[in-house]
């Protein structure tokens, strides 16, 4: 499925690009360049490293942000195939859509309103909190001056709301680490966790949403001006539209391979028509996703989704990468230090106020630290909406922030579970992870 999912993305993103009459073959170049080497980074994650992050657990993209910026415009500025990103735009906004789809469906209804853990409280309670109090700070930052880059109210508001919700994003990523080294670990807290954190990433794509609404840009083709509830309206019903319309196409076709070109088709189609009206094509596939499983087709094709969920990633982590563009050193190092920091710790608040009165760890935030897919996915539905001083700034302490808290999230997740008396700190590794 991965390499089908590798030329899926090359096709698609060349039926979109391809058509520019500038640069078809230069464009075509740039694509192929990039899913090569996304193959050949895929290869060398699933022999080597997800070995070392069994054994030694740790979760990094650094090698992969790090490629993407090697072949990104930063450094490829003279050599034509890699200087420009255009190309890409679609396939970058397929890869965020696909994201959108997935943590869309997260929600099944018949399982969460028969879950009996707090995840959805303590989900809410913490992204909703966490998110506003960012926003307040990162906007008195960007006020500040010590930012170090000229920025406008706007802009310093805009770049503050997407902190916000990239803040309250999290990651099951450590959860999904330890259960594959500690395979068969019976706990009480890893699904806890993981539906927490998933439900936390659905909060922050919403609210990136309608962040993307009140601060839309780009030309609307209407004969009046549309303001921002209305731009609001127009993504949920986009994404109505299109889960409605794959429901009815998709029928009762139960091939593997059917439902996944159908819902490349059906990703495209609303990624594509999310990206030309400035919208988040990440809410509009969540919706898609949230009609989709709580439909007849809903388990076959969410199987078919979180099969893909890897090599979704490593092209996520490789895109960002290449989309970063140099921001001062001092600024840099403040933002993401800042933004780690405050982050951790409003977490840590809002968890403290979610566990009142219910039998939620007091210090469940150990649990919430990670970063991953839906913060990447956020700052580069950002940066390709939007540019600025701020935007740069703002997309550097996002992707520090996701790197920093990848890496140290699995051991605060195992000392959690010490401590909770759900694991051993001798306990052997599992088979697979050997």
């Amino acid at each position: 499925m991965q390499p089908l999912f590798a030329l899926t993305l090359a096709a698609s993103s060349l039926a979109s690009g391809g058509s520019d009459s500038h640069a078809p073959e230069s464009s075509a170049t740039t694509i192929l360049l990039f899913v090569g080497l996304i193959g050949g980074a895929y290869l060398l994650a699933h022999f080597v490293v997800e070995v070392l992050r069994q054994r030694y657990l740790f979760v990094s993209g650094l090698e992969y942000m790090l490629l993407g910026a090697v072949l990104g415009p930063a450094v490829w500025a003279s050599f034509h195939p890699l200087s420009d990103l255009t190309a890409l735009a679609p396939a970058i906004a397929f890869a965020a859509g696909w994201v959108g789809l997935l943590y869309g469906m997260e929600l099944n209804l018949r399982t969460l309103l028969t879950t009996p853990d707090r995840s959805v409280w303590l989900a809410v309670v913490e992204s909703v909190g966490t998110a506003l109090g960012v926003m307040w700070v990162a906007k008195l930052f960007f006020a500040s001056g010590y930012a170090g880059v000229p920025v406008t109210d706007w802009e310093a508001w805009c770049a503050a709301a997407v902190l916000g919700c990239a803040a309250a994003a999290g990651s099951s990523s450590a959860v999904d680490l330890l259960q594959a080294r500690y395979d068969g670990l019976d706990t009480q807290l890893l699904p806890l966790l993981r539906r927490s954190a998933r439900l936390a990433d659905i909060v922050a794509i919403i609210g990136l949403g309608v962040v993307f609404c009140i601060f839309h840009e780009g030309e609307t083709r209407t004969a009046a001006p549309v303001d921002w509830t209305a731009w609001i309206l127009i993504t949920g019903g986009l994404g109505v539209f299109v889960g409605v319309m794959f429901v009815l196409f998709l029928g009762d076709d139960r091939s593997e391979n059917s439902r996944f070109l159908a819902l490349v088709g059906i990703i495209v189609f609303a990624s594509g028509a999310a990206f030309f009206l400035s919208i988040s094509a990440l809410v509009v596939n969540l919706i898609l996703g949230l009609i989709l499983v709580n439909t007849r087709a809903g388990h076959g094709a969410y199987e078919t989704v979180v099969g893909t969920s890897k090599p979704v990633s490593l092209i996520l982590l490789v895109f960002a990468g290449a989309l970063w563009q140099p921001v001062p050193l001092f600024p840099a190092l403040l933002a993401v230090s800042g933004f780690v920091l405050l982050r951790i710790a409003l977490k840590w608040f809002w968890s403290l106020i979610a566990s009142l009165g219910n039998p939620i760890r007091s210090d469940i935030v150990r649990g919430l630290i990670a970063q991953g897919d839906a913060a990447v996915a956020i700052a580069i539905s950002f940066t390709l909406l939007f540019e600025g001083p701020a935007v740069d700034l703002a997309y550097t302490a996002i992707l520090g922030s996701v790197l920093l808290t990848e890496f140290v999230a699995p051991r605060l997740l195992r000392d959690l579970l010490v401590d909770a008396g759900e694991l051993r700190e001798d306990l052997g590794m599992s088979t697979a992870a050997r």
